[in-house]
């Protein structure tokens, strides 16, 4: 029988602060993930067709966002170029959200990623204590949910740089630099949760 889960909580709000972020420091620049560190559980279990369909959901909902930071990239390398604006970038960071209109998300720093967000607020919310409640997993869940405060530290950092540039544009190369940055970790968490998660969601029978 499949666990009975709590329904999805509100989105968190982004926490943003210039001293802070999220209870450590913030430098202008967001430390790498470091795959090393990982725990690795994923390969001991054979899963059904079924058992697999919500790993399958997961790269889904995963390849929407890899589609995104492919027009962040496009959007960045344009206007280091000369041939965008920094309204594209910030466009870019905000298309991780559901669609809405550049006036419509611009200026809501706390949520730079609304949709983002939702999707991490379920996992951190629903499925990764379900998640834990099998030993063996309970450190990838449990991981998986600190690599999430890491990626909202790069979209906060994608969207002060877009900003900054407005009234600097000699920091266009920072921004290049931290778009590069997202992508690198974002795809990273991506790849790392999909290897990891298919299993448990299919011993758990739960959904995504």
């Amino acid at each position: 029988m499949s666990p009975t889960l709590a329904p999805p909580a509100r989105p968190r709000q982004v926490r943003r602060s210039r001293e802070g972020w999220a209870g450590g420091p913030y430098a202008g620049t967001v430390p790498p993930i470091d795959d090393a560190t990982r725990p690795r559980v994923a390969g001991s279990v054979e899963l059904t067709p079924r058992q697999r369909a919500a790993g399958d959901h997961l790269r889904m909902i995963h390849d929407h966002f890899r589609s995104q930071l492919e027009t962040l990239s496009r959007a960045v390398a344009s206007f280091r170029d000369g041939t965008g604006d920094v309204d594209a970038v910030r466009a870019g960071v905000h298309g991780l959200a559901p669609s809405l209109s550049a006036q419509q998300v611009s200026g809501l720093c706390g949520q730079v990623c609304r949709f983002l967000t939702m999707h991490h607020t379920i996992e951190d919310q629903n499925l990764f204590p379900a998640v834990a409640t099998l030993p063996a997993y309970a450190p990838v869940a449990q991981r998986l949910a600190e690599e999430h405060r890491v990626v909202h530290a790069h979209l906060e950092r994608v969207d002060d740089l877009a900003l900054a540039v407005l009234t600097d544009p000699a920091r266009v190369d920072e921004l290049v630099a931290a778009v590069a940055d997202l992508r690198t970790d974002l795809e990273s968490h991506f790849a790392y949760e999909e290897a990891e998660m298919t299993e448990p969601l299919g011993l758990l029978g739960l959904g995504v």
